[in-house]
């Protein structure tokens, strides 16, 4: 079998071992791919003999062809090509394209494995001069490519954050950046990873490089989610848990790696997902003090007000317990009054709590 890497520069084995040279002559190898590419891996002696050989009399093309089809019958052997018929047919097991092995990756989301077979645009730096029809296919081929190479890198990268691995995020949005410098989606998930590290200002300094990237290259800007992403990173700039302010400055804060809780931010951000879908979630997070529940709540939390959600956090003391509803009022003073859409919330069920809450007080009182 022949093997072909064509994510990047391209590379070819025959068996295991290292292709003849005469396999990698440029013709030779664009017509291998191509037929590898092709619907059914087949294409018509006439369709192949005026792509690659154009500037020849249609009997020279002819024999050009058929050399071409005699080495490739010589390495693969002769039942791996079929010529008959006015077209050429490639079995189904003579050659496997690394780009295949990527789509099945993909379409089973296993996006690790997926995201590491990304190397470079398809047949990077490969080109055959004077065939205008193959110089036209590798540019459809890699703009294709691209695509499919950018759903691997950002599926790994939302994988990797869902999982705690924020740094492992951010590498992969970054290799999806390189990809495509105009990605809106790739510019979201390096700020998405970096604010989940805590480190907002790098998250917005993202922002503005891309924006100034795109006002430079095409006169243009940002989508409408990528500036309302950057807005919530800017919203949301030195919150902490509790409400407490950050002793250090925000450039200088990253939160240390969540380890051991992948299991349980997992099934936080599958409550999270049900809640986008059918209204408020509540969820009560309980274990022994020094168990890691406030990294894991920071993470949770900071995931939600990225895609937009609101959070109210209230911390369960024996106190509580003498205080008549504690745990609604814990929630009021916890995040309700960020809340958008709150002033829709009926007239006097807002005045109740402004008149035991006077940071509600000034907004609510009269209702």
């Amino acid at each position: 079998m022949i093997l072909c890497r064509v994510l990047g520069p391209v590379e070819v084995s025959v068996d295991g071992a290292p292709a003849p040279p005469e396999l990698l002559w440029r013709k030779h190898l664009a017509l291998l791919i191509y037929l590898a590419r092709s619907p059914k891996r087949a294409r018509t002696r006439e369709h192949l003999t005026g792509l690659l050989w154009p500037d020849k009399d249609e009997s020279a093309a002819r024999h050009s062809l058929n050399e071409a089809l005699r080495l490739l019958r010589r390495v693969m052997g002769e039942a791996a090509l079929d010529s008959n018929a006015g077209q050429v047919r490639l079995d189904a097991g003579a050659v496997r394209l690394d780009s295949d092995d990527l789509d099945r990756l993909i379409e089973g989301h296993n996006w690790a494995d997926a995201s590491a077979m990304v190397a470079g645009e398809f047949l990077e730096g490969f080109s055959v001069a004077g065939c205008e029809g193959i110089e036209e296919w590798l540019a459809a081929e890699r703009r294709w490519w691209v695509g499919r190479s950018m759903v691997a890198l950002l599926g790994a990268s939302d994988a990797a954050l869902r999982t705690g691995r924020a740094s492992e995020a951010y590498s992969a949005a970054e290799r999806a950046a390189a990809l495509d410098s105009h990605s809106d989606a790739a510019v979201q998930a390096m700020m998405r990873a970096l604010a989940v590290q805590g480190d907002a200002l790098a998250a917005l300094a993202c922002a503005e490089r891309f924006a100034a990237l795109l006002a430079r290259d095409l006169n243009g800007t940002a989508s409408a989610d990528t500036r309302q992403l950057a807005e919530r990173i800017r919203g949301a700039r030195g919150a902490r848990l509790g409400g407490a302010e950050p002793a250090l400055p925000a450039s200088r804060l990253r939160r240390a790696p969540l380890t051991g809780r992948t299991q349980e931010l997992g099934r936080m951000l599958a409550l999270w997902d049900q809640c986008r879908q059918h209204g408020a979630t509540a969820i009560i997070l309980d274990g022994e003090s020094g168990i890691g529940k406030t990294r894991l709540i920071e993470e949770f939390v900071t995931r939600v007000r990225l895609g937009g959600g609101s959070v109210a956090l209230v911390r369960a003391v024996p106190g509580d317990g003498e205080e008549p509803e504690s745990g609604i009022l814990g929630l009021a003073r916890g995040g309700l009054l960020e809340a958008p859409g709150l002033a829709a919330a009926p007239g006097p069920a807002l005045a109740a709590f402004a008149a035991v809450l006077p940071e509600w007080a000034d907004r609510f009182r009269h209702l």
